[in-house]
Formats: C-alpha cells, sequence, structure tokens
C-alpha cells in the first residue's frame, strides 16, 4: 500500500480540526436538507427543547433578567436562534456552514426576525470581533463535544475574553467525572471545563446521557 493510501485510510481514525464541520456541513448540503430541517425544527418548537433538561435556557434566563443579547455557536438550520429571539432582544448567531446559514435565513426571514444576525464562520475567529455592552447568553447546542480539545479551548478564550461580567451560559455538552475522547465524541471532565472558563460559576446539573457515558448539560455565571 502507498504511503498516500496509508495516510487515507489513518485519517479515517484521527480526528482533524475541520472533521466535524465536513460531516455536518455535508449533511446541510444534501437533498431536500431545507425541508428536512424545518420539520425537525417543529419538533423542537413543540417539545420546547431551548429549555429542556440539558440545556434549561428559559429557567436560566428568569435567574438572570438583565441578559438581553445571546450569542448561538454552532447555530445550524437555525431553531435555537430562533427560538433565543423570543426571549432576548438581540441573538447573534454563528454557524461556519454557509448551507447551514442559507437554511436558517430561509426558515427565518429578516422580516419575520429582525433581531437575529447570521454570521458565517468558525466560532474562534467569529467571537473576537463581537462587542458586547452588557450581560451576555452564550448558548451551544453538543457542538463543542463533537470538536477537538484544542478548538474547544480557543472559542472558550474567545468568550472569556469577550464576555462582560454578569454573562450566563447554557451548555448543552457532555461532561463527566473524568475525560474520555472518540472521534466525534468527546467527553471532558467538570475540571477539564473549570479550567477552560476560569472566571465562571459552573453548575453541572445536565441529566445522564442515554449512552450512560457522560452527563450532558451545565450553565455558567461569569464573575469578573
Amino acid at each position: 500500500m502507498s504511503i498516500k493510501n496509508q495516510l487515507k485510510k489513518l485519517s479515517v481514525f484521527v480526528q482533524s480540526a475541520h472533521t466535524s464541520y465536513d460531516r455536518h456541513n455535508s449533511e446541510l448540503e444534501s437533498e431536500n436538507k431545507l425541508d428536512i430541517e424545518k420539520k425537525i425544527a417543529e419538533e423542537y418548537f413543540e417539545n420546547n427543547l431551548i429549555n429542556a433538561p440539558i440545556l434549561r435556557v428559559t429557567d436560566l434566563l428568569e435567574k438572570h433578567p438583565d441578559v438581553s443579547t445571546a450569542v448561538d455557536i454552532g447555530s445550524g438550520a437555525g431553531w435555537g436562534s430562533s427560538s433565543l429571539s423570543k426571549l432576548v432582544s438581540t441573538v447573534i448567531a454563528i454557524e461556519p456552514s454557509k448551507a447551514g446559514i442559507a437554511i436558517a435565513q430561509e426558515l427565518y426571514p429578516i422580516a419575520i426576525y429582525p433581531n437575529i444576525s447570521w454570521n458565517q464562520g468558525f466560532a474562534e475567529e467569529v467571537l473576537p470581533n463581537i462587542k458586547l455592552t452588557g450581560p451576555t447568553l452564550f448558548m451551544t447546542g453538543c457542538v463543542l463535544s463533537h470538536l477537538r480539545d484544542k478548538e474547544v479551548a480557543k472559542i472558550c478564550t474567545a468568550i472569556n475574553a469577550i464576555a462582560p461580567a454578569g454573562s450566563v451560559l447554557a451548555f448543552s455538552e457532555c461532561w463527566a467525572d473524568t475525560s474520555k475522547h472518540q472521534i466525534m465524541w468527546h467527553i471532558r471532565s467538570k475540571d477539564w471545563w473549570q479550567s477552560a472558563l476560569q472566571n465562571w460559576t459552573l453548575d453541572f446539573h445536565g441529566p445522564l446521557h442515554q449512552n450512560g457515558d457522560c452527563n450532558m448539560g451545565f450553565w455558567g455565571v461569569k464573575n469578573k
């Protein structure tokens, strides 16, 4: 087997910086994806997923009524941002996939959702350019659990840098007592998350995942 083919075979078992994006974008570019995402969103809205146990965004905002801006990291086809738009004054959606942004803008047009700004790009590159003037909600929906530590650490650093004191986060991400890593499924320890978000008080309350290998979902409040 040639070196090229050996490397190609090995790449199946090694996650790169863009492995998650490549799979995610491929799905969003697939045929009839707009109709599929419309049906998925209807189900999410019906089940009030924005306040499911792994997120509990509505519950969090009730505890922090001074939060009027939300940043949706990895907004995908936009259901989360559209839900947030009814809870806060301004929503900043960040999504690396051009196809995802196009679907979101089709499903949630600016004429009906004028308080959402759709930003294409990787979160670690977009976040540093955002200027925030007051407490802000940062939300993820099992996005970071598909990325390597390197990328997640950069995103957390960027959040730390721009989040004003009193900001909050609702991360629908994996956590456990110890870290476990597989391709596209990264379980990080509570200590890892606290180290990456040093100025935050974290509340690990999320339920046990159906696989039974981790819990999902935690809150955070920025102290300074």
